[in-house]
């Protein structure tokens, strides 16, 4: 469609407004309509990093709290978690297996059914109807048992920001190599447990650098992330990645990423993924081969060593 404010360039259906109207600071009521909303008023939620304050009868922005009748309940614990988990001998879900490059053994994918993100191109938006059911529900006696067969875990999801405690406990009862795959919206309160219970790496999906354009497609602002990412930096093995959504992730804005992340270490891996049409961004067309060629460049550019394109399959 055309942008709803300049009538001039493309944007998705879901947005209403493009790119440079969104980095203007325009169209935030037409934007914000396609989203979850934080809530601002009532009982505290500091699990993590949108310190949700839900009110009476009211869930929390990732739909794990609830306030009934004035006290908040949790729908996951150190015990219990939502999600599910597997054994993957490939393994197919590594965090960043161009980076770690595991060859024999299980990994333990980790998939929390929830999220402190509301990304509108999410291509595991199947926990929606996780955390809606409250369903599966694993308990972390059975995920012990499976990491006995396994070489490493991965967290991943959904995002495990909003099921922290359960990770966190994991990885505290064994010894096997932890990674991460996550938007990074962590309460800061965790950061040193995350630090000191990870051997293995943790992958940022970075997916935007404009704090406008980050609300417009992903619903919340990224300076925690941000913020977390440069915490981690200094005491974890990191990568990061992005997904390169055609009309808003483009050259200008990788720049701006990777010469963020190159400032803290040039030698942080990068992946630049190809987009393809999924749930609400489904109006869009894959990544093109040109756009992720100048976006590769511009990383480059930014300072960066270690850049790749992913999922070189999906470009057109």
């Amino acid at each position: 469609m055309i942008c709803k404010i300049c009538g001039k360039n493309i944007a998705a259906d879901s947005i209403k407004v493009c790119k440079k109207c969104i980095i203007e600071g325009k169209g935030k009521e037409f934007y914000m309509e396609a989203h979850k909303k934080i809530p601002s008023e009532g009982i505290e939620c500091s699990l993590c990093g949108n310190n949700c304050k839900i009110g009476k009868n009211e869930k929390g922005f990732c739909r794990l709290r609830e306030n009934i009748d004035g006290k908040l309940y949790n729908y996951s614990n150190r015990e219990f978690a939502i999600g599910e988990f597997y054994l993957d001998p490939l393994p197919t879900n590594c965090v960043a297996s161009w980076v770690c490059k595991m060859n024999y053994g299980y990994n333990l994918a980790v998939f929390y059914g929830a999220c402190s993100f509301d990304c509108l191109f999410c291509q595991n938006w199947i926990y929606h109807e996780m955390v809606e059911r409250r369903y599966p529900l694993m308990n972390i006696n059975d995920l012990l048992l499976a990491a006995e067969k396994a070489k490493c875990i991965c967290f991943f999801g959904g995002d495990p920001s909003c099921q922290i405690l359960h990770a966190l406990e994991v990885a505290k009862r064994v010894d096997k190599i932890i990674c991460w795959e996550t938007n990074g919206n962590f309460a800061k309160r965790f950061l040193k447990d995350i630090a000191r219970y990870t051997n293995g790496i943790i992958k940022f999906d970075l997916k935007a650098w404009n704090e406008n354009l980050h609300f417009a497609l992903c619903g919340v602002s990224n300076k925690n992330s941000l913020e977390n990412f440069e915490y981690l930096a200094r005491h974890c093995k990191m990568a990061a990645s992005t997904l390169l959504v055609p009309y808003y992730i483009d050259k200008e804005e990788v720049y701006e990423i990777a010469s963020f992340i190159a400032s803290i270490d040039e030698s942080i891996p990068y992946t630049l993924l190809a987009f393809y049409p999924c749930y609400k961004m489904r109006d869009l067309h894959n990544t093109t081969k040109k756009q992720a060629m100048e976006c590769y460049d511009m990383a480059i550019k930014a300072g960066l060593k270690n850049v790749r394109i992913g999922n070189k399959h999906l470009l057109i």
